[in-house]
């Protein structure tokens, strides 16, 4: 590829190198997820409310169940969720029902971000902690995808997790609630689907053998845990992920496809299905995959949205592309991914300044996770 002008060939190299970093930087990070799925244990933590008061996870510990909201004020539907929990907090923290709320305005709270997060706290009257995620290590410790984000915690594991505030997902996950709660169902209640402890063990432990390189330990584990429970999905696309890794793209397919027998609607499977397809020259094909999945989705996941944004981007869709990029942002602006995949796109359009942009914008936030 040849460029006209000295300036635009400093910005390809500067392209080209943070390319190279940053597949560098995700190759490492691929498989690092927290994997909290509903059955896995839920980390500790220890947070400053907004008095400055340390607040600890364990010292709920005897409560039957613990609710943690992650929000920001800069999320559309935050407030909605802080006045929703209020409400139910109000109600039910008299039978052992406990909300934490933990704020992740921004990577580094500045004065006025806490300034902001008292008013809207205040206007709001929010009566149960609010924490303050500092440096977003909790919220990166618990794999948030999106904000606002839910998790429900009994026995201290993780028996509820929903990310975003989606109509049909917020509502059956009160009606969860209001059964811990004991109230009767609003209407006839299924116990959300949980993952066999052994098969979450399995796949964690593949995820730390695949992070030090042991790629073969790794795969026999993903496919124990996956022997042990056919629905669960999350070692099916990690091991299609680490089959990427290895450049085995048409065994990484045939993963997916497989998940995707087991749980034709699962959005995790789907989305890194069309996410594949682009990268194999597909990107008609994963647009419609992704267009649909992101049209049907019953819990936010914020990746469904920026593939969909890369696919539209590969597919020539650049006024598309970067209109979906945007809604990926607005409901994480903390994944490095979504930067990166953009400056993919501004690469390919030869929009190399906001590229290296984007590149550095990523690897910046893969620093801060890191560190």
């Amino acid at each position: 590829m040849k460029y006209s002008s000295r300036k635009t060939g400093k910005f390809a190299v500067r392209a080209m190198v943070f390319t190279v970093m940053a597949v560098a930087f995700f190759s490492c990070t691929a498989l690092a997820q927290a994997l909290l799925q509903p059955g896995a244990q839920s980390p500790d933590f220890s947070l400053k409310d907004l008095e400055g008061k340390s607040v600890r996870l364990s010292q709920f510990s005897r409560n039957k169940t613990t609710v943690i909201l992650f929000w920001s004020t800069w999320s559309a539907n935050s407030p909605k969720a802080l006045k929703r929990f209020e409400g139910f907090y109000k109600k039910y923290k008299d039978r052992g029902i406990q909300v934490i709320g933990i704020n992740a305005d921004n990577q580094t709270i500045s004065s006025a971000d806490i300034e902001g997060i008292k008013k809207l706290v205040k206007e709001l009257d929010i009566t149960f902690p609010v924490l303050l995620d500092r440096e977003l290590n909790t919220f990166h410790t618990y794999d948030i995808i999106a904000l606002p984000s839910t998790l429900v915690i009994a026995e201290g594991k993780v028996a509820y997790a929903l990310p975003g505030l989606p109509l049909v997902g917020t509502e059956d996950m009160f009606d969860y609630l209001l059964v811990l709660a004991g109230e009767p169902p609003r209407k006839k209640f299924e116990p959300k689907y949980r993952a066999r402890h052994d098969a979450i063990a399995d796949a964690n432990l593949a995820v730390q053998f695949a992070n030090r390189k042991q790629n073969e330990m790794a795969h026999m584990l993903f496919k124990k845990a996956i022997e042990k429970d056919p629905r669960f999905i999350l070692p099916y696309v990690e091991q299609a992920k680490l089959y990427e890794l290895e450049g085995k793209n048409t065994e990484a397919e045939e993963e997916l496809k497989k998940a995707l027998a087991s749980e034709p609607e699962n959005i995790m499977a789907a989305s890194e299905y069309g996410y594949l397809l682009s990268k194999t020259g597909r990107s008609k094909e994963a647009v419609e995959v992704l267009g649909k999945t992101v049209k049907n989705e019953t819990e936010t996941y914020t990746p469904a949205h920026y593939y969909l944004a890369y696919a539209l981007g590969m597919n020539g869709q650049l006024k598309e592309a970067l209109g979906a990029f945007e809604q990926a942002i607005a409901l994480n602006p903390y994944d490095p991914a979504t930067y990166r995949l953009r400056a993919e796109v501004y690469e390919k359009n030869r929009m190399l300044k906001e590229a290296a942009a984007d590149y550095r914008k990523s690897l910046e936030l893969l620093l801060k996770i890191k560190n």
